[in-house]
C-alpha cells in the first residue's frame, strides 16, 4: 500500500502535516485541491464522492490519494474531473441548506466514519 494523503474540509479529521486542510464549508474547494494534486500524478485512493449522500447533502468531504506523485493515472483524472462536474451541477441545482450546529456535526461525523472505513481497509488507523 502507498503511503497516503488526506485532503479535508472536516474539521473532526485529525490530520497530519502531510495531509492538506481546506478551509471551506463546500466540497468543491477539496475536489479541486484533489483535482490539482491528480493532474501532476498523485493517485485516488478513495472515491471523491463516496458514501450515500449527494455531494449537496454533506458539504464535508475528505479523500485520500497518494501521497507521492506516481505519474498521472487517466482514471483518476476521469473521476475527479467526474465528481466536480457532478458536484458543480448538483449545487448549482440545489445549494446547501442552512443546517444547524447538530446537523453540520453530524455531517461530520458521517465523513470522518466513511473516511474511517477507507483507511482501515488499507490497514491505515488515522481518522
Amino acid at each position: 500500500m502507498p503511503r497516503i494523503r488526506i485532503i479535508s474540509n472536516n474539521p473532526l479529521v485529525a490530520l497530519s502535516a502531510d495531509d492538506i486542510f481546506v478551509p471551506a464549508e463546500s466540497i468543491l474547494p477539496v475536489l479541486n485541491q484533489v483535482r490539482d494534486l491528480v493532474h501532476i500524478g498523485h493517485h485516488l485512493l478513495t472515491h471523491p464522492l463516496a458514501g450515500s449522500l449527494k455531494p449537496n447533502e454533506n458539504p464535508y468531504r475528505s479523500v485520500v490519494v497518494t501521497k507521492e506523485a506516481l505519474g498521472v493515472d487517466c482514471q483518476s483524472v476521469r473521476l475527479v474531473e467526474g465528481a466536480i462536474a457532478v458536484a458543480s451541477r448538483m449545487l448549482t441545482e440545489r445549494p446547501y441548506r442552512a443546517w444547524s450546529g447538530t446537523v453540520l456535526a453530524d455531517l461530520q461525523l458521517v465523513d470522518k466514519a466513511l473516511l474511517a472505513s477507507a483507511l482501515d481497509s488499507f490497514g491505515k488507523a488515522k481518522a
